[in-house]
């Protein structure tokens, strides 16, 4: 046994740099966005994991052309790095809060900025003392890891190895800009929607939307698509045509009058948005205490 009190036959730890990159492109599949993420060179990379297999004397990723994938001992080896770095990552967190606890949140851009930024400070004025750090992305980052305490997902409910509360139930409407309403005066009823300019975007289905109203209306087979809902609502503000979008979203929106609703009706999504965290991980108090608040938000939800 060493001076440290560590016994002679066990493994030397590598360095965490090749352990994080090993991580990140494991769970993205490609080099180059785990680069990105790292903020270093694919060839850093490279590098970094080659130094990786060569301490812990085997091949961890199987490299065929541009893809990557997991070879035996790197399936064995991925749950222990990610454990491991998500319990260091907890640790750092403990001790660079300067006497604050820090609550990592994680949620898309448009529930961040169409629902929750007008809500934050009522949680700021009753929990001063919690630090919350807010990721936005369009990915569902991995909560298991410690890459965020708490999540606000879109979805039916159901994430392996997550726990998820319903937060706000949805409905999907269709909207436009006062100036689009205006400039085709035509647009009274459903069946008018059929000649107007229908903005789209992947998680609201037109076709689907029109099925569950009980008509068949042909939906135009090309047109503006958006991967990002922000600049769907965005487009639809800017006259750019009639968005179907989940009714959260628009609150603000239609409070202003910056956009209406050009056709009453609406559909009940087999979407809602959910509070999501790790099964099974523990509720420490600011994570307790910013669930229970997001959950006070419900009755606000279903009133209106």
């Amino acid at each position: 046994m060493d001076n440290h009190g560590h016994g002679s036959n066990n493994p030397r730890i590598p360095p965490i740099t090749g352990l994080m990159a090993f991580e990140s492109v494991a769970r993205h599949g490609s080099f180059s966005r785990a680069a990105d993420e790292l903020s270093i060179t694919q060839s850093a990379v490279s590098h970094r994991i080659s130094q990786l297999e060569s301490l812990v004397g085997a091949s961890l990723l199987i490299r065929i052309g541009h893809s990557v994938s997991l070879a035996p001992a790197g399936k064995e080896l991925l749950p222990y790095v990610r454990e491991g770095l998500g319990c260091l990552r907890a640790g750092l967190a403990k001790i660079s809060t300067e006497g604050k606890p820090i609550l990592k949140l994680s949620l898309a851009p448009a529930i961040a900025s169409n629902w929750l930024i007008q809500r934050l400070s009522a949680f700021h004025r009753k929990h001063p003392d919690i630090n919350l750090e807010i990721n936005v992305s369009s990915r569902n980052i991995n909560l298991r890891t410690g890459e965020a305490d708490v999540a606000i997902r879109c979805g039916e409910g159901r994430w392996d190895g997550l726990d998820a509360i319903e937060l706000i139930p949805l409905k999907e409407i269709a909207v436009c800009s006062p100036a689009y309403k205006k400039a085709h005066p035509w647009l009274r009823c459903l069946e008018d929607l059929e000649r107007a300019t229908l903005l789209r975007h992947p998680l609201v289905s037109w076709k689907r939307w029109f099925s569950s109203l009980g008509v068949e209306l042909r939906t135009p087979p090309s047109g503006m698509s958006f991967s990002e809902i922000s600049l769907l609502i965005t487009a639809a503000e800017c006259s750019q045509g009639i968005a179907l979008v989940f009714d959260v979203l628009v609150e603000r929106q239609r409070q202003d009058g910056t956009l209406v609703q050009p056709v009453p009706q609406s559909v009940v999504s087999e979407r809602s948005y959910y509070i999501v965290t790790p099964t099974g991980a523990p509720r420490n108090e600011p994570k307790q205490a910013f669930i229970d608040w997001l959950l006070t938000l419900q009755p606000e939800q279903k009133a209106r």
